[in-house]
C-alpha cells in the first residue's frame, strides 16, 4: 500500500559529469604524487595524537599546525612564509540580538591567501587572523593554501583551480577538517549565524571522501566517525554506491569505446 509515493530511482550521488571528474582528478593526482602509496597515506583526524598543539588563539598555534600539515603533504615549512590579515567575520546588530556573518567565500581573502610567486625562495600564505579561534577552519584554511603550492608552486597546473585545491586536501589527508568545515552553524548565548568555507558542497565533500576510502580499500574506515553528522550520512550512501557499482568506478567513457 502507498507504494506509488516510493521511487524505484536508483541512487546516484552527484550527477555523472562530477562523479568523473573527482575520479579523473583523483587518479591524476595518483600520477603526480605516487609517493607514499595512496593506502599508505597518513589520514589526519582532530585528535590531541595528530594535532598536540595547546591551542590558545595564537599565531604560534598557525604555524604549529602548519608543520603538522606540511609534514603530511612533504612540504618543508622553512620554505614557507606566513602573514597574517585582519578579515574576519562581519557584524549585524539586529538590537536583541547580533549575527557575525562570514567574510564572502567566493573572495579568496576570506579566511587564507596564496601567493603564486616565490619570495627569496619562499612560498608565502596569509591567513586570516580571524580563524584563529576556530582550530577546525584554521587547519582547514592551512590544508587548502598549501594544496595551493603542491599544485601551482610545484608546477603541476599552469592555471588555478579552486575545486581542485579544495579536493587535494582530501588525497594528502585533511579531507576532513575541510568537510567538516564547508558549512557551520554556531549559537551562542547573545548571537547565531553560519559560516562557509571552501569551493566544495557537502555532497561534493561526501563523494571526495568516500573516493579516497574506496581506493584504500576501507569499507569502514575509522576516521569517517570524525566527519560531522551530515557529511558523515552523505559519506556512507556514496560510499556503499561505490561498493555496489564497483565496476564504474574510474570508468570513463572514452574506454567504453575502444
Amino acid at each position: 500500500m502507498f507504494n506509488f509515493l516510493r521511487s524505484n530511482k536508483k541512487y546516484e550521488p552527484l550527477d555523472k559529469a562530477l562523479r568523473k571528474y573527482f575520479e579523473n582528478n583523483f587518479l591524476w593526482l595518483m600520477q603526480e604524487f605516487p609517493e607514499p602509496k595512496i593506502e599508505d597515506r597518513r589520514i589526519l583526524t582532530p585528535t590531541i595524537s595528530d594535532f598536540p598543539i595547546r591551542w590558545n588563539n595564537s599565531r604560534g598555534n598557525a604555524i604549529d599546525a602548519i608543520k603538522i600539515i606540511c609534514s603530511n603533504m612533504n612540504l618543508d615549512p622553512n620554505e614557507i612564509k606566513v602573514d597574517f590579515y585582519n578579515n574576519g567575520l562581519k557584524e549585524i546588530n539586529l538590537g536583541t540580538s547580533v549575527i557575525f556573518l562570514e567574510s564572502d567565500p567566493e573572495n579568496p581573502e576570506a579566511a587564507g591567501l596564496y601567493h603564486n610567486e616565490k619570495v627569496d625562495g619562499k612560498y608565502i600564505i596569509s591567513l586570516d587572523e580571524a580563524i584563529l579561534e576556530r582550530p577546525d577552519s584554521l587547519i582547514a584554511t592551512i590544508a587548502h593554501e598549501l594544496s595551493h603550492i603542491k599544485l601551482l608552486g610545484e608546477k603541476k597546473l599552469d592555471q588555478n583551480d579552486e575545486m581542485l585545491t579544495d579536493f587535494t586536501t582530501v588525497f594528502f589527508g585533511l579531507g576532513i577538517f575541510n568537510a567538516n568545515c564547508a558549512f557551520q552553524f554556531y549559537n551562542k548565548i547573545d548571537r547565531w549565524g553560519h559560516s562557509k568555507l571552501g569551493y566544495l558542497t557537502i555532497d561534493e565533500w561526501a563523494y571526495a571522501l568516500a573516493l579516497l576510502a574506496f581506493i584504500r580499500h576501507e569499507d569502514e574506515p575509522e576516521w569517517k566517525n570524525f566527519l560531522s553528522k551530515t557529511v558523515k550520512s552523505n559519506f556512507e550512501k556514496c560510499l556503499s554506491y561505490m561498493i555496489d557499482n564497483e565496476e564504474e568506478i574510474f570508468k570513463f567513457d572514452d574506454e567504453k569505446n575502444n
